[in-house]
């Protein structure tokens, strides 16, 4: 290598760690930008306790990088461990990834012989990727923003007939495609433009096969358990969210701020420049115009093409990440030609630039806030592990999200909903909080023993246990384990009251008649219909609330307006219900003429009771439910869940829970439902009392449930089916990297110089 190689991989080296110097400089903890902190608690906690299939520090448990590339946080874990902190590996994992790409960027314009000095400076300085590292604070992102050229150089060596290139181009597409599953698209799209003829060769297409399936081996311990199990994710379809559509999309307004600004100046400069030279890539440029327009997303005139999968997949912003390789490889062609001083002086001169630049005007890492610090300081001191804490509301949620990291406690807040299996049901709690509901039924099923917040106003069970700053820490008694006195299926209701729901009717097979009551909202399907005969037959609880006129179990009932003047009861005070209108109208609902009645409505029964088999269904015509719940009626929803709950006696006696692994101990009078305050996922293995019981999934809170019978303890742990494929990638990577390592290490390329110099044997006359 020529020394004016070294210098200038030197420089490019120097740049990219002054780019980050702010962030490995900055306070333990810091607070970083917007995403910032959540990422870098995934850092902490790789360093803390390697990687582990499930973790309980966020949300009700969640599986750790299953549905998030790990390459970012591996290298950031591993250079934290070095250097002593996790933001040190965080900024250490951004300088290293900028310099590959820029190293990257300039050994694939020197195979393509165009210039290639000013180029990676270029890249490396370009506005929108130092946005995305320290104003959005997207660690991921950033690295594959920055690994972009080696997706591009791994391509190139594709078309190189030598083994060694196409071991190398598997392990640099390998890199890239783990470090952020949503730039595969994009940098796929832009090297099958660039190098289209390229790859169009025969060497080139056999090649990719080789290629492909190296990859695969490589990436399988993460891509095959993502699209096994990618139903388990919470993936938004950002079209069909208007606020999140328009949140993810680049405004027009963007080109008239200064970043923007400068950014089209200077692609126009460039343009203007290659139509001059004669030398411009017009279908780069056209590739790079269609990202931008894609980038504008819902303020497109196109919105809708955003629908169509699986652009549906990708925050419409995100298309513009590639301008940060197509306008340096757009500068690439211009400078292609001009003299070698004129190279290194402008490459001199941007590094001039960027330094005056960060002297100017530094960039400012705010350290952690101290009440935060001290909130956690009090968390950390409290008993047990069987708890959450919850900070509201969710603004700084990044920020919260370590929180886990200074107190060892686990939180219901979490980043990013990607992880999260029980992400839909959660949002109904922030939901509540947000508009005054009732959370507090979701927030004991989470176990959150305490509620942080600046406001004064907590939910309803929880009283002040502190005053922290401008935090106030509420607390309650919660229990990892709860009795469900009672499950709904058919139509969801959110009701102000505690109570498990299923999906799928089939599932109340599972439940032991005697542990939990049963509500039916609607009218069930034929086979719906004989679960829940077989359930009532045999001693079980139903109560059937039609909406309309049906039949169940032989039994009518018929639509009929309902006055409350008409109501009569020997057992309730029917003077309590509320009013029989809607917005001014009659109130319309289903009476029955079978059962005994315990609510009459003229000649007619509104709620009855009907003995089947060994057990009971109560009959709750009216549309009651409803009822209760658009009038906020208290006693009538209170008259209906204690028909349907079945309240023995239980008593939770504490637990011990971990990564992957709980124990509770409890007591009960009998058979029970209990929900576990921890996310369903499929590779929970539970046992009660020594026994493997098969669980359910409560859908109002995306808990587990579980029948059990009388006292014992429970017993969980995560055995994740797809840890071996950690080890076999494992050693595929150990193998071809030291293969590659072999190939291109400098003692044997001498070699096979020396033996392509020695001389031909002569021949003896």
């Amino acid at each position: 290598m020529k020394r004016s190689d070294i210098v200038y991989i030197a420089l490019l080296f120097t740049v990219s760690v002054i780019l980050f110097l702010p962030l490995f400089s900055s306070s333990q903890p810091p607070a970083l930008p917007v995403d910032g902190n959540g990422h870098l608690f995934k850092i902490h906690k790789l360093m803390d306790a390697g990687w582990k299939p499930w973790i309980m520090d966020w949300y009700a448990g969640f599986p750790f990088l299953r549905f998030y590339p790990p390459a970012s946080y591996l290298l950031a874990a591993l250079l934290g461990k070095i250097l002593g902190s996790d933001i040190h590996g965080y900024a250490a994992a951004l300088m290293i990834t900028s310099f590959v790409g820029a190293l990257s960027l300039w050994a694939y314009l020197g195979r393509t012989g165009r210039e290639r000095f000013v180029a990676p400076v270029l890249f490396l300085l370009f506005p929108w990727h130092l946005g995305v590292a320290y104003l959005e604070g997207n660690f991921p992102r950033a690295n594959s923003i920055a690994l972009a050229p080696l997706f591009l150089l791994s391509a190139l060596w594709l078309t190189d007939h030598r083994g060694r290139y196409f071991f190398a181009s598997s392990l640099g597409i390998s890199i890239v495609v783990l470090t952020h599953h949503s730039i595969i698209i994009p940098i796929t799209l832009t090297t099958l433009v660039i190098l289209w003829e390229e790859l169009k060769e025969i060497n080139a297409l056999s090649n990719s096969l080789k290629v492909a399936g190296l990859v695969t081996a490589l990436t399988a311990f993460w891509y095959v358990p993502f699209f096994i199990e990618r139903g388990w994710t919470n993936f938004w379809n950002i079209y069909t969210n208007v606020w999140l559509f328009r949140g993810y999309s680049v405004r027009p307004e963007y080109f008239l701020q200064p970043a923007g600004m400068a950014s089209l100046l200077f692609l126009c400069l460039v343009v203007l420049g290659g139509m001059m030279r004669r030398n411009i890539k017009w279908r780069t440029l056209v590739l790079l115009l269609v990202f931008i327009y894609l980038a504008f997303g819902a303020y497109s005139s196109t919105p809708w093409i955003h629908s169509v999968p699986p652009l549906s997949m990708i925050p419409p912003y995100r298309w513009m990440d590639m301008a940060n390789l197509l306008i340096p490889l757009m500068v690439s062609d211009l400078l292609t030609g001009t003299t070698l001083r004129w190279k290194y002086g402008t490459a001199s001169l941007l590094a001039v630039i960027l330094v005056i630049g960060i002297l100017l005007t530094p960039v400012e890492i705010g350290s952690y806030p101290h009440d935060l610090v001290e909130v956690s300081d009090f968390l950390k001191g409290q008993d047990g592990s069987d708890w959450r804490f919850v900070m509201y509301p969710l603004t700084g949620n990044a920020l919260y999200s370590y929180m886990p990291a200074l107190c060892s406690k686990p939180t219901v807040n979490g980043w990013y909903h990607e992880g999260n299996p029980a992400g839909r049901e959660e949002w109904t709690m922030w939901y509540l909080l947000d508009t005054g509901g009732n959370a507090t039924p979701y927030l004991r099923a989470y176990a959150v023993r305490f509620f942080i917040t600046p406001a004064n106003s907590p939910p309803d069970g929880y009283a002040p246990a502190a005053k922290i700053g401008h935090y106030t820490v509420y607390k309650s008694t919660v229990s990892f384990l709860q009795r469900v006195g009672f499950a709904l299926v058919g139509k969801f209701y959110e009701m102000p009251r505690d109570y498990a729901y299923l999906e799928d009717p089939s599932e109340l097979e599972l439940i032991p008649p005697g542990s939990a009551g049963v509500i039916y909202a609607g009218q069930p399907s034929g086979n719906v219909e004989e679960i829940l005969r077989r359930f009532v037959e045999k001693g079980g609880t139903v109560l059937w609330a039609p909406e309309s006129s049906g039949k169940l179990f032989g039994i009518k009932a018929r639509m009929a307006p309902i006055e409350g003047s008409s109501l009569d009861s020997d057992v309730y005070n029917v003077s309590r219900f509320a009013p029989f209108t809607y917005e001014g109208w009659p109130w319309y609902g289903p009476v029955f003429n079978e059962g005994r009645p315990l609510v009459r409505v003229g000649n007619e029964t509104l709620i009855g009771l009907v003995h089947i088999g060994k057990g009971s269904l109560y009959l709750v015509g009216g549309n009651l439910l409803f009822h209760a719940l658009y009038w906020n009626s208290s006693y009538e929803l209170g008259l209906i869940t204690s028909l349907a709950g079945n309240a023995g006696d239980f008593r939770y006696l504490g637990g011990n829970v971990s990564d992957g692994v709980y124990r509770a101990k409890f007591e009960a009078s009998g058979p029970a439902l209990l929900r576990v305050s921890e996310a369903y996922y499929p590779h929970w293995h539970i046992e009660v009392n020594g026994l493997n019981v098969e669980t359910l999934r409560d859908d109002r809170t995306g808990l587990v449930l579980i029948p059990v019978n009388g006292s014992g303890e429970v017993v969980g742990e995560f055995r994740d089916p797809f840890l071996p494929m950690r080890l076999y990638s494992a050693i595929a990577w150990l193998i071809i990297g030291l293969y590659v390592l072999l190939e291109f290490s400098p003692k044997r390329r001498r070699v096979k110089i020396r033996r392509s110099k020695l001389p031909e044997p002569q021949s003896k006359a």
